[in-house]
């Protein structure tokens, strides 16, 4: 059957149109049944894979080998140096690097994609394969997997994946754990987003009694840095402009920029956050010039701004803190069209709450209150 990465759950499926726990719960036995029945799996990463893609993907992966079934871990981009610490990395590969007869494989295996063109030319080898399992935590999903266990309230996908691999009744290890934590780290910022529970927390407290040094991951995710990397930042931060009266933020990368540097895209990863630490910034964008000319879109937002929806508006999605989309060329026509729509947004939310101020101080009749 031919893959519609738009094509939504089935109807009383799991991911479909029912919510809650319930639906969650039914959607996780649909995966350990999957898993536990077939024999190979590939699992593959998103487009410039963060950790959370990584570290997710890794644990299941090694899960299910302990479990005896074959898999292989591919993507259209390899993890970057700031990964290679954690066991297992090294089995990371490029889809079409693999020799592989991809029909033979039980299912296709997708942790922290939100839409099936994430996955970018490797898509070709999840249509070969045909069978999909999506799993994920962005609100934004388009449930385009066969199976669609989709959890909006976790913090990371690390946090389902280490649900799914209790109920797959495999015991973490080390590895395990690296992986896991990992995911968790990275998509709460360092447990500083507001997307860390106590749940979150307590997972995190299990994967350092298993032997993880959570200094060892923040410094190699965070602290240790090619020298390629920091030539490109300094060009991005040289783009660094702000608009919409200091409420909104945004850096270009272009592809020139990322060829004098010798830089890959997924070397900006974290670049966002520059113009997010702005003080008075409640957007922050970042424009990353793709090898094809389209035109990757990073949003981040402070406190107010739902930039899921902005996101929405250009095809995109994510969460309300965090989202993504990529537009048609070329770069400097995409810029615009983002940076007008955002700042028309901010310019009716500040009317709006002008407008709201304004009634506050009325009294009885429109008078003004003294």
């Amino acid at each position: 059957m031919p893959i519609d990465g738009r094509r939504g759950g089935r109807p009383g499926g799991a991911g479909g149109t029912r919510r809650g726990g319930r639906a969650a719960g039914a959607a996780l036995g649909q995966v350990v049944e999957a898993l536990r029945a077939g024999r190979r799996f590939a699992l593959f990463l998103h487009l410039s894979p963060d950790g959370d893609s990584i570290g997710s993907t890794l644990a299941l992966g090694l899960a299910l080998e302990r479990l005896g079934k074959r898999t292989v871990w591919v993507g259209a981009d390899l993890p970057g140096d700031a990964y290679r610490f954690l066991p297992g990395s090294e089995r990371f590969r490029l889809w079409n690097e693999v020799e592989e007869d991809w029909s033979q494989y039980d299912a296709a295996v997708l942790l922290d994609c939100a839409d099936l063109d994430r996955v970018g030319p490797a898509r070709s080898a999840i249509e070969r394969i045909g069978r999909v399992i999506n799993v994920d935590h962005h609100p934004s999903n388009r449930r385009y997997g066969d199976i669609n266990y989709i959890e909006p309230g976790a913090a990371a996908v690390g946090e389902i994946t280490a649900r799914l691999i209790d109920a797959l009744g495999v015991p973490l290890d080390a590895a395990m754990a690296y992986g896991l934590y990992t995911a968790i780290l990275t998509d709460t910022g360092s447990f500083q987003y507001e997307n860390t529970r106590p749940e979150t927390l307590r997972l995190a407290a299990r994967l350092l009694e298993l032997g993880v040094e959570p200094q060892r991951v923040s410094q190699s995710v965070f602290e240790q840095r090619p020298l390629r990397v920091l030539r490109l930042l300094r060009e991005a931060l040289g783009t660094l402009e702000v608009g919409a009266g200091g409420r909104l933020a945004w850096m270009t990368v272009s592809r020139a920029m990322l060829d004098r540097a010798g830089a890959q895209r997924g070397d900006t990863e974290g670049f966002v956050n520059y113009p997010r630490s702005l003080a008075g910034v409640e957007v922050a964008l970042l424009f990353l010039e793709e090898p094809d000319g389209r035109v990757r879109v990073s949003w981040r937002s402070n406190r107010e701004v739902d930039v899921s929806q902005l996101a929405a508006r250009f095809g995109g999605g994510g969460h309300a803190r965090a989202a993504g989309c990529t537009l048609a060329g070329p770069l400097d026509r995409a810029r615009v069209q983002v940076l007008q729509e955002v700042a028309r947004y901010l310019e009716e939310q500040a009317a709006g709450t002008r407008d709201e101020g304004a009634r506050g101080r009325a009294g009885p009749g429109g008078e003004g209150r003294l």
